[in-house]
């Protein structure tokens, strides 16, 4: 890894205590002050979000717009976060943008915390799109919202909280209201809200929405898709015939989501939502089947809400197979939730720890087959099932790929 690298990888990735928004002020004002310039989606949610930022980007280069993707959290390497145009960043360029920024790191008091990751890689990012010539840039938060440093960007297009669910507890929130709290900090004024949250998190959103005058396009009362003999997408002003194949149905809810949120740039043509949604990349890690037998299929469902619609999906394209789950969690997760949804599909669930320092021991837990870790677990449940699928974090599918190679 490039050392400049390595460094970034090294910094914390949040702080609770020095958890603001004025060190991306000053690093950005400072390294790279053409940020106001830039044109900015900017996309929130417990899951989907980095299918919702990835769909957008593809839409918006299909449309003639010059586009750089940020997303969050990567599985393999760090230059998975950044994107030009469909191209991940290379190592080498990227450590040069982050070597270029230590060296120039502006002075910070001691109240005001230390730099964290989310705020350097952004700064790289954002000086990497400049020297391209890109003018919109789809940003994914990396937690939470509110205080996430892209939340710096005032006057974004549109918005975007796809879900909202129990995560991070110890820094967002410990009750549903809460983590949506923390999420309806991306609204701003008069700015569209693009969402699939729905319940009580819902009620939360629209509350900050209405305040702040923001329309809130929710999904599926606002937009969604529809069979009517083909398959449609109902945007709030338009009605687009696709021929796409989905892999969930969250994967259909974050193609719509991404949609929607194209129509508020005011270059978008019907055509490029149609090509970009056909040719918007499969994400690793979502549903993402392996060839040969077993079935072998990585899913990085970390929430109770993605590992049911990961088992739904499995059964409506499996209905007769015999399932096997390698599962590893990490602590800050609704595992017991998620493990009940487990067992309820099989008996054959695989509970390893994973290599992440957040892991969840899962000696504890009641139900499941224990293994020392994600690959003894695939090497157990190969023999025992027609289909074997990987889940739970990103760090078990992480494991699953190491096998794999």
């Amino acid at each position: 890894m490039h050392k400049a690298l390595a460094w970034l990888d090294g910094l914390p990735r949040f702080s609770v205590l020095k958890f603001n928004l004025y060190r991306a002020w000053l690093l950005l004002n400072h390294l790279v002050p053409e940020y106001r310039d830039f044109e900015v989606f900017f996309i929130a949610g417990s899951k989907g979000k980095g299918t919702v930022a990835s769909t957008l980007a593809a839409i918006l280069t299909q449309a003639g717009i010059t586009t750089g993707l940020v997303t969050s959290p990567h599985l393999l390497s760090l230059t998975e976060r950044v994107n030009f145009q469909g191209r991940d960043i290379d190592e080498e360029t990227l450590g040069a943008y982050v070597a270029d920024i230590r060296a120039n790191l502006p002075a910070l008091t001691q109240e005001k915390g230390t730099w964290i990751f989310g705020e350097i890689i952004l700064a790289a990012a954002l000086m990497w799109f400049r020297d391209l010539g890109a003018r919109t840039i789809v940003l994914e938060a990396g937690l939470g919202g509110r205080l996430d440093a892209g939340n710096l960007f005032r006057r974004p297009l549109a918005t975007c909280i796809t879900t909202v669910a129990l995560e991070h507890q110890g820094i967002l929130g410990d009750t549903l209201a809460k983590i949506a709290w923390e999420k309806a900090g991306i609204i701003k004024p008069a700015t569209p809200l693009v969402t699939a949250a729905s319940g009580e998190a819902l009620t939360v959103l629209r509350q900050r929405a209405s305040r702040l005058g923001a329309p809130v396009l929710s999904y599926p009362s606002d937009f969604a898709w529809q069979e009517r003999g083909k398959l449609e997408l109902r945007l709030p002003e338009k009605t687009l015939s696709l021929a796409t194949e989905f892999t969930t149905d969250a994967h259909k809810a974050n193609t719509a989501m991404a949609a929607c949120l194209a129509t508020f740039h005011p270059r978008i043509s019907d055509k490029a939502i149609i090509e970009g949604i056909k040719r918007a990349p499969r994400l690793p890690g979502r549903f993402e089947v392996m060839p040969g037998r077993p079935v072998f299929i990585l899913d990085v469902a970390h929430t109770p809400e993605s590992v049911a619609n990961l088992l739904a999906a499995i059964a409506e394209k499996y209905p007769r197979a015999k399932l096997a789950l390698v599962a590893g969690f990490l602590a800050d997760k609704q595992v017991t939730e998620m493990l009940a949804l487990m067992l309820a599909a099989t008996e054959q669930v695989y509970l390893a720890p994973v290599l992440d320092p957040r892991s969840y021991d899962p000696r504890g837990l009641a139900g499941g087959l224990q293994v020392d870790s994600i690959c003894a677990g695939i090497i157990a449940a190969l023999p025992q099932a027609d289909v074997v699928c990987v889940t739970g974090s990103f760090a078990a599918v992480r494991e699953a790929r190491g096998f794999e190679t």
